[in-house]
């Protein structure tokens, strides 16, 4: 009976430690849409919400187009969100920076009637804003880069020391 006690005892101690409501769905909700802010100056936006992308110009500001993605590409968003944490990623605190420049996140996120606004940035490398840099390539790549309304915007002018 000692036994038995003892090990629920250390059953409920080690599920308490396991969190699981920062973790998203399995499955992408009908609600998902956010709005990701990144770059240096966490000018570049892709926003779901209102179906744009705005392009950071560097000196010469911002230029924002209309860009949807297709439900596909929202899809494998939603999957390389989940697969990369994202709820759970370091919020930005503002101490020692290890790097400059460096990207700086912003994320606002609807999943399942929950909203979700995060900051972060990468000035300081570890593995979970390893795996989040390769999932940012990947949508930039792969979705964002090849769109003909990303290609119409105007190149950068200037850049970030």
């Amino acid at each position: 009976m000692q036994r038995l006690c003892f090990f629920l005892l250390m059953l409920w101690i080690l599920s308490a430690c396991t969190s699981t409501n920062n973790v998203l769905p399995e499955e992408k909700p009908n609600d998902f849409a956010f709005s990701l802010k990144y770059g240096v100056t966490a000018a570049n936006e892709l926003n779901t919400y209102e179906n744009t992308y705005t392009k950071d110009l560097v000196v010469a500001g911002t230029a924002t187009t209309d860009l949807i993605l297709s439900n596909e590409e929202v899809q494998v968003i939603y999957e390389k969100f989940r697969n990369a944490n994202v709820v759970e990623l370091p919020e930005e605190k503002g101490g020692s920076t290890c790097m400059e420049p460096h990207n700086r996140y912003e994320l606002f996120m609807t999943v399942a009637g929950e909203e979700y606004h995060l900051k972060w940035d990468t000035s300081c490398e570890s593995s979970a804003f390893n795996h989040w840099e390769e999932t940012m390539n990947y949508i930039n790549r792969e979705m964002i880069y090849p769109k003909e309304e990303y290609q119409s915007l105007p190149e950068p002018t200037g850049g970030y020391d």
